[in-house]
């Protein structure tokens, strides 16, 4: 018989193409990588020696029968090998390498072991093969059981492949099948028609698929530094996790990359991450540099000596400034350091972590380190922990409203309430609002609580009419990240709509921030509140940017005066006339005024002659449940 050998040659010299760039190319040399590189030697082989055998069996070779079935045997040897090498490729993708998978695996080996033992008794038996005298190739009886043992191991592959689809993802998984569906076309083609040797064709599609996209180095480095990029840096730790490796983390958080790129332009803060990034691979005797996103570099060290030379090395480094081209660059940044990364046991839980740790340092900061340690993994642990059962109390609704009666100087009784969200965790008791507000807002579940909250509140309203009937309305504070996001406002109309509830009974809480980044479309939004009748109150004005212009764009019928102004009034001068002015600025522009955070006596009699409107504060009350709110407001009356 003939044989083209074109297919096999063309297959041969493309993967030695791929593999010359996949050594040269940065990677890391994680389990998934060492078993590509296994898949693509493999796939060498097997077709340089199908290549060779051919050519001695097409010849006919008398002479050289016994070395024609030596080659003959490593071939069958290295045919067995290739389905099961990528099953074990397939297999690493989504392995957790626990005890009860490694137990599997073995099973799940034994027909390679059982096969390979089969082809080298076969020397003997003659089972799958025999070389004549002559040179000639002749088939066994049982020739087609290595069509059904590769089969065996396809099968395996695709289940592996749907038993792990989720942590495989779309891509992977279809690229596995793609693989999978070439090769068996061309062992198809091949079996019908054994002169076209179309084996190797497929095998070498398959692994340049592979190589094109789920292996391909550029898809795991950051383009612009040519760091590793958090692609690569969840999966390389997942392995550390996995080998339980002890290993130490530094993160460093660019601070003011932003300043840099808005004044310097794009290029420099560019040219600036690029020095950063030599820097650190210098630094580093191993490329284990990470870019985990735009201003973000994460560096992994496997000692401590070394930790700590390299943590020191990058403190040095952004204490100075930077020199580039002709000019020097100021860039602080906040730098956390994770000893004994590995008892975290989950690289998404690292970053997370690590994401605590920036959330710890201050908005605006010179270059910081915060080092980890028992305290601020309790807070987070705590944070997380906040973090699972807020899913909870979303679903099943399991939020509080309480209910702070805000006093009026003139009338002498409490004539409104603040509404303010409240939490208890079954175990924790109560959280901080701050805490899970922020927490909401960060994974966008803020405005699933606020409209849970405000039908809560609108149901009060409805089932406590003497309440109502001593105040005039009911403030509601509105989050940023709810405000600003396309339906919620008219969400909100709706409600009330539904309830029968009159508009006029709500008073909505805007914050300063909101408010100084004023646009058209919290103006829209503003104005469709006013315009049903809504009152509007600034919140926490001079705890920030707001100013008097602020206060004229939106209609605002109230302003509440922030806490931090109260600060030494009774005792400093300056501080008692900054305020008293800030009072007297906003009476004359004809806005009722609420006092917030007033918690002593000579706090409130200064206030009132000031002409303060309103107080709220704990001098007069904390915040109440809905029973002691109604049960204080009986007594009010009744005295």
């Amino acid at each position: 018989m003939t044989y083209n050998i074109s297919f096999l040659v063309s297959s041969i010299l493309f993967l030695l193409l791929i593999l010359y760039h996949f050594m040269n190319q940065k990677r890391l040399e994680d389990s998934n990588s060492r078993i590509f590189r296994l898949v693509i030697t493999l796939g060498i082989l097997d077709i340089l020696f199908d290549l060779l055998t051919t050519l001695l069996i097409s010849g006919s070779y008398s002479r050289l029968s016994g070395l024609t079935l030596v080659l003959m045997t490593i071939f069958y040897l290295l045919q067995a090998m290739v389905p099961y090498t990528m099953f074990l490729y397939s297999w690493s993708l989504g392995t957790t390498d626990t005890a009860a998978e490694t137990t599997v695996f073995c099973i799940l080996s034994l027909p390679a072991a059982a096969m390979a033992v089969m082809i080298l008794y076969n020397m003997q038996s003659e089972i799958f093969f025999s070389i004549d005298s002559h040179g000639n190739y002749i088939r066994g009886t049982c020739y087609l059981g290595m069509y059904l043992y590769a089969l065996v191991y396809v099968v395996l592959t695709l289940l592996c492949g749907i038993l792990r689809y989720r942590k495989l993802g779309f891509q992977k998984f279809c690229i596995i099948c793609e693989f999978l569906t070439i090769m068996s076309g061309c062992v198809a083609v091949q079996a019908v028609r054994h002169n076209l040797l179309t084996t190797g064709l497929g095998l070498g599609l398959g692994i340049t698929a592979l190589y094109l996209t789920i292996n391909n180095p550029s898809y795991y480095t950051d383009r612009l530094t040519g760091d590793f990029n958090l692609q690569s840096l969840l999966g390389w730790m997942q392995e550390l996790y996995r080998k339980k490796k002890s290993f130490h983390v530094i993160m460093i958080n660019l601070n003011h990359l932003d300043q840099i790129n808005k004044l310097f332009g794009i290029r420099s803060g560019d040219r600036i991450l690029q020095n950063i990034s030599e820097t650190l691979n210098s630094i580093l005797d191993a490329p284990y540099v990470f870019r985990a996103s735009g201003k973000r570099f994460v560096v992994l060290t496997y000692s401590l000596n070394e930790y700590e030379r390299v943590r020191d090395r990058i403190h040095t480094y952004f204490t100075g400034s930077i020199a580039l081209e002709k000019e020097q660059f100021q860039l602080s940044a906040t730098i956390c350091g994770v000893l004994h990364a590995e008892q975290l046991k989950d690289s998404d839980m690292l970053v997370s972590y690590l994401d605590y740790l920036i959330s710890l340092s201050p908005s605006d900061t010179d270059t910081l380190l915060i080092q980890s340690d028992d305290n601020t993994l309790k807070g987070f642990k705590y944070n997380t922990e906040i973090e699972h059962y807020l899913r909870t109390a979303i679903e099943k609704d399991l939020f509080e409203l309480y209910y702070q009666p805000v006093f009026s100087m003139e009338k002498g009784r409490f004539v409104t309430a603040e509404a303010l969200s409240r939490l208890r965790h079954p175990v924790l008791g109560f959280i901080s609002p701050e805490l899970f507000i922020s927490i909401a807002e960060r994974n966008g579940q803020i405005t699933q609580i606020g409209l849970l909250q405000f039908r809560r509140l609108c149901r009060f309203m409805q089932e406590h009419p003497d309440v109502m009937a001593q105040l005039e309305y009911i403030n509601f504070n509105l989050s940023p990240a709810e405000l600003l996001r396309d339906g919620y406002s008219q969400k909100l109309i709706n409600i009330i709509q539904e309830t029968g509830l009159p508009f006029s009974r709500f008073q909505f809480e805007i914050t300063e921030t909101v408010a100084t980044e004023y646009s058209d479309k919290l103006y829209q939004i503003v104005a469709d509140f006013k315009k049903h009748g809504i009152h509007l109150s600034l919140d926490d004005f001079g705890s920030g940017y707001a100013n008097l212009n602020t206060v004229l764009m939106l209609p605002f019928t109230t302003i509440k005066l922030d806490r931090s102004l109260l600060s030494g009034i009774t005792t400093d001068e300056k501080n008692a006339c900054f305020y008293k002015n800030i009072v007297s600025i906003l009476h004359n522009m004809g806005y009722r005024l609420i006092a917030e955070g007033v918690e002593l006596q000579n706090e409130a009699e200064l206030l009132r002659s000031w002409g303060v409107d309103l107080i709220q504060g704990f001098y007069f009350s904390k915040p109440l449940s809905p029973e002691a709110l109604e049960e204080l407001l009986y007594h009010t009356k009744k005295n």
